[in-house]
C-alpha cells in the first residue's frame, strides 16, 4: 500500500514536473505586475523608513532591512522578467520544431569551415530545446533562492546591529554583569556567522573536512535556525548535487557584485560643476511648494521662495537624533513626554502630562534667524506638524513687510550638543542659508 502511494506520488511529481513552466509563467506574469505596482509604494516607505532615523539611532536598524528589500525587489522583477523572456524563446522554439522539425544543415550548403562549426555548436535542436528548458527552470529557483539568502542577511545583520546596542546600552548603563556574557556571544555571533558564510559559497567545503565538521555542527545548527535557512535548505542542497547547478549557485558572488555595480552606477555629464556649492545653490526642497515629496529634508524650509503677502512662513523640523541632547542640556527641568525607542498605550497621557508652554520656551531658545544678516530677535513659534514632510517641529511667520522688493537671505543658527575635553557644550552652527524673493 505504502509503496502504491509512493508510485502515485512519483508519478504526479512527474505530470507537474513536466506542466511546470505553466505555473512558472503564471507566477512570473502576475509578480511582475505586482512588483511593478510596488514601486511607488516602495519609494514611500523608503521616506518612512529614513524619517523614523531622524528620530533616533535605534532606528537605524531598519535602514539596511530596507536595502535588502529594495535589493530584494530589483531582483524579483530582473530575474522574473529574464525567465518569462527565456520561457516566451522556449516556447517559440517549441513552435518552430512543429513547424520544420530538425535543422539540416546539409540544405542550408554552408562552407564547410561554418558547417563544421555549426554543427559542433549545435548538436541537435532537440538539445538545443532541453537545455533552454533547464535554464528557464534554473533560473526560475535560482531567483527565489536568491529571495530566501537576502532574507538570511538581513535577519543576520539585525542580530549583529541589535548586539551593538545592547553593548551600548549596557556600557552607558554600567552593567558588566551584562557585558561579560554579551562580549563572549557577540564575538561568537560575528565569527561564527563569518564560518557560515564560507561554508556556504563554498558548497559545503567545511562540511567535507572531517578534522573539523564535528566542531564547526554546532555552529551550522545554531545559525541554520537563526537565519532561516533550513527552509530553503533543500533547495540549495538539490542545486549543488550536480555540476550545473552548482555553477549556478557559485555565479552568486559574481552576480552580487556585477548587481551592486550597476545599482550604484552614476553619470556626470557636467564636468565644470562644483560638487560643493551650499550658498550659491537654488534647491527646490528648500521650499515646500517645490519640495518633490521623496528626498527627506532634515533642515528648514519656507512655504515659498516668493514672498507676496509680507509675510514669511518657517518650517523648522525636530530632529530627535541630535536635538534630544540639547533639550536635556539646556532645559534640565523639562521631563520628556516618552522614554524609550518603543511607545504603546499611554502615550498621549504622557504628553499631555508635559508643559507645553514650557517646552515650546525651550525648542524657542535653539534657534536663532537672521534676514540678511540682521537678527530676528522677538520670533514667536509655535509647534507644527507638517502635513507634507509627515515630520514634527516647530513654525514660525514673521513680518518682512518692511524689506524691498527683490531677493533677501534667510540665515538659520540651531544649538548643537559638542563634547569639548570632555564636557558637553552647546555651540550655534549655520544650517541653512535660504534666499527668498519679496515681491
Amino acid at each position: 500500500m505504502a509503496k502504491d502511494k509512493k508510485k502515485t506520488f512519483v508519478k504526479w511529481l512527474e505530470i507537474l514536473q513536466q506542466e511546470s513552466w505553466q505555473l512558472e509563467l503564471l507566477i512570473s506574469g502576475f509578480a511582475i505586475f505586482l512588483l511593478a505596482s510596488a514601486y511607488d509604494e516602495l519609494d514611500s516607505f523608503e521616506y518612512q523608513i529614513y524619517l523614523l532615523t531622524t528620530g533616533s539611532d535605534y532606528y537605524g536598524t531598519l535602514v539596511p532591512l530596507f536595502q535588502l528589500l529594495r535589493g530584494s525587489w530589483y531582483v524579483l522583477i530582473i530575474n522574473l522578467i529574464l525567465h518569462v523572456l527565456l520561457r516566451g524563446l522556449w516556447i517559440s522554439t517549441i513552435g518552430i520544431r512543429y513547424v520544420s522539425g530538425e535543422i539540416e544543415f546539409d540544405f542550408l550548403n554552408f562552407s564547410p569551415k561554418f558547417d563544421r562549426f555549426l554543427k559542433k555548436r549545435i548538436v541537435s535542436f532537440d538539445v538545443y530545446i532541453e537545455k533552454l528548458e533547464q535554464l528557464c527552470s534554473i533560473v526560475f529557483g535560482f531567483t527565489f533562492l536568491i529571495i530566501f539568502i537576502l532574507i538570511s542577511c538581513g535577519i543576520f545583520i539585525t542580530g549583529i546591529m541589535m548586539l551593538a546596542f545592547s553593548l551600548e546600552m549596557s556600557a552607558n548603563l554600567n552593567q558588566p554583569e551584562w557585558l561579560i556574557f554579551l562580549i563572549p556571544f557577540t564575538f561568537f555571533y560575528v565569527f561564527g556567522g563569518l564560518i557560515y558564510f564560507i561554508d556556504f559559497i563554498t558548497l559545503g567545503w567545511i562540511k567535507k573536512r572531517k578534522s573539523i565538521s564535528g566542531m564547526y555542527f554546532p555552529i551550522y545548527r545554531f545559525f541554520s535556525f537563526i537565519t532561516l535557512s533550513f527552509v530553503y535548505r533543500a533547495l540549495y542542497y538539490n542545486l549543488i548535487d550536480n555540476r550545473y547547478g552548482r555553477k549556478v549557485v557559485l555565479f552568486l558572488i559574481p552576480y552580487a557584485l556585477i548587481f551592486t555595480l550597476i545599482s550604484s552606477m552614476t553619470f556626470q555629464t557636467q564636468a565644470f560643476l562644483p560638487n560643493y556649492r551650499f550658498n550659491e545653490t537654488l534647491g527646490n526642497n528648500s521650499y515646500d511648494d517645490t519640495w518633490d515629496g521623496n528626498t527627506l529634508m532634515s533642515s528648514a524650509s519656507l512655504y515659498s521662495k516668493f514672498v507676496d503677502n509680507g509675510y514669511l512662513e518657517l518650517y523648522l523640523p525636530y530632529i530627535g537624533r541630535t536635538d534630544d541632547n540639547v533639550i536635556k542640556i539646556l532645559c534640565p527641568d523639562i521631563e520628556p513626554a516618552k522614554k524609550g525607542v518603543f511607545f504603546f498605550g499611554k502615550g498621549d497621557k504622557a504628553r499631555n502630562m508635559m508643559n507645553a508652554a514650557a517646552a515650546l520656551d525651550c525648542h524657542s531658545q535653539r534657534f536663532k534667524i537672521y534676514v540678511n544678516d540682521s537678527l530676528f530677535s522677538d520670533v514667536k513659534y509655535r509647534f507644527y506638524d507638517h502635513p507634507q514632510r509627515k515630520n514634527k517641529g516647530l513654525a514660525t511667520i514673521f513680518d518682512v513687510s518692511f524689506l524691498n522688493r527683490g531677493e533677501h537671505k534667510l540665515k538659520i543658527e540651531v544649538l548643537f550638543a559638542r563634547n569639548i575635553k570632555g564636557k558637553d557644550t552647546l555651540i550655534f552652527q549655520l544650517t541653512d542659508n535660504i534666499p527668498f524673493w519679496k515681491e
